[in-house]
């Protein structure tokens, strides 16, 4: 048990303290105000306060935590001890900043809240955040924090010992188009087979008529394969699957299509299916219910995980639509032409609504990496990928948290923009499950 002692108890210090200690450092802790009982303590304490207590860790409140406004944060980065900080408040003490407070900023995705500019689709784009402005986006900052925190109070206390969390892998799929050429339609076949032409694309001319004529198999349906591989290795394995309207951005096929209904159940036997919100949904409350509904009805089973489809995530908006729909899980968190960690964090966490001050059920789990930022951004060839991948995880087992990547059935197709990273996918899940 760790006691923290605070002047005030705040919605912000609770909600973060819950994420340090329960979720990364998977610990039980106290959070009192009473300091005469507070220097009777004799386990492991957190002074949060400008009080003097040598026995104690002191951390120095910057004031975020104690507002209950959203407003422009002076930030300054600097270094300590290998990891970056900013609201600094005690330059001589052992932790030169409010940890907890550079924590919830990150955590909270506060910078989301505040004015930016956002990339053609609406979202908040990598380029906007801190860390990738002051070049901590590879590195699961918060988790570092925690560890650090465990390692300075057990300098203190050398008889303390505290159990670390497993790393865990876990692989998630998005099914935006279970078929490239199967299931469309006459029109959809028709349009591409003339945009092909006219791109003079004789390979993909032949392979969709292969396809279309049951000669050979659409590179898109490869879900045996996939679970050949994930049976072999135990891989934890998450599927996503959109069932829009058609539309510019959405181009699932008709979610009335018997072949795709049976695909959804297949792998709703074996494994936890959640919906992909369309492209639209992300700030549309009917429509995201719509399509919760649909798959439920598929599946006969709660809908209980999603992640948004083009990842069209506002986080003053979308959080609260997946709250109302009582969602459990939200996979969103993470951007799609950059690896890393969004909130600087590879734990679970819940999500705390900045606008209403509070914390919620709702649970994010922040995935690393993603295929097409990979291919399509980073321009990464496949073992070059794979490799990336590696050093990623490596930073995740170190703080013992949850390595989570996200692939289409698409990629794993082994055709056309997506040859040879069936093996990239292949050395990534082996990896993860063999840690």
């Amino acid at each position: 048990m760790i006691t923290i002692y605070s002047e005030n108890k705040s919605p912000r210090l609770q909600y973060t303290l819950e994420v340090l200690f329960k979720r990364c450092l998977g610990l039980e802790y106290k959070l009192i105000t009473d300091w005469d009982k507070f220097k009777k303590i004799d386990l492991p304490r957190i002074n949060y306060s400008e009080r003097e207590h040598k026995k104690s860790l002191r951390i120095v409140p910057y004031g975020i935590l104690f507002e209950t406004e959203i407003g422009e944060q002076k930030i300054k980065v600097k270094k300590w001890e290998d990891l970056p900080c900013f609201f600094q408040t005690d330059k001589k003490g052992e932790c030169p900043f409010d940890l907890f407070a550079a924590a919830f900023y990150l955590l909270s995705r506060y910078e989301e809240y505040l004015p930016y500019k956002s990339d053609q689709h609406g979202r908040f784009p990598h380029t906007e955040s801190l860390a990738f402005k002051e070049e901590f986006l590879q590195t699961p900052v918060v988790n570092n924090y925690a560890m650090k925190l465990a390692a300075m109070l057990a300098e203190k206390h050398p008889s303390y010992a505290y159990n670390q969390n497993a790393f865990k892998f876990i692989s998630t799929i998005d099914v935006d188009m279970a078929y490239c050429y199967l299931h469309k339609g006459f029109w959809r076949n028709f349009g591409g087979f003339l945009r092909d032409f006219l791109k003079f694309d004789l390979k993909k001319i032949a392979t969709r008529s292969r396809v279309l004529r049951g000669k050979e198999k659409d590179p898109y349906d490869n879900f045996d394969y996939q679970e050949k591989i994930h049976n072999e290795l135990g891989a934890e394995v998450i599927y996503f699957v959109l069932l829009a309207n058609h539309g510019k951005y959405d181009k699932s096929i008709d979610f009335e299509n018997e072949s795709f209904i049976q695909l959804i159940q297949d792998l709703s036997e074996k494994h936890e299916v959640g919906i992909h919100p369309s492209y639209h949904s992300h700030k549309i409350k009917k429509r995201v219910k719509e399509e919760i509904i649909r798959l439920r009805n598929i599946t006969l089973k709660e809908v209980k995980s999603s992640r948004q489809h083009f990842l069209k995530l506002d986080v003053r908006v979308t959080y609260k639509l997946l709250n109302h729909f009582e969602i459990e899980n939200d996979h969103s968190m993470g951007y799609s032409e950059i690896t890393g960690f969004r909130a600087g964090i590879c734990s679970p966490y819940p999500f705390f609504d900045l606008q209403k001050n509070e914390s919620t059920k709702l649970i994010l789990y922040p995935f690393a990496v993603m295929d097409v930022a990979l291919n399509r951004f980073m321009k990464l060839d496949p073992q070059s990928a794979a490799e990336h991948v590696n050093s990623l995880m490596d930073e995740v087992k170190k703080v013992h948290g949850t390595f989570i990547s996200v692939f289409h059935n698409e990629s794993l197709s082994d055709f056309d923009d997506w040859k040879g990273w069936r093996k990239t996918y292949e050395t990534i899940v082996r990896r993860g499950t063999a840690l």
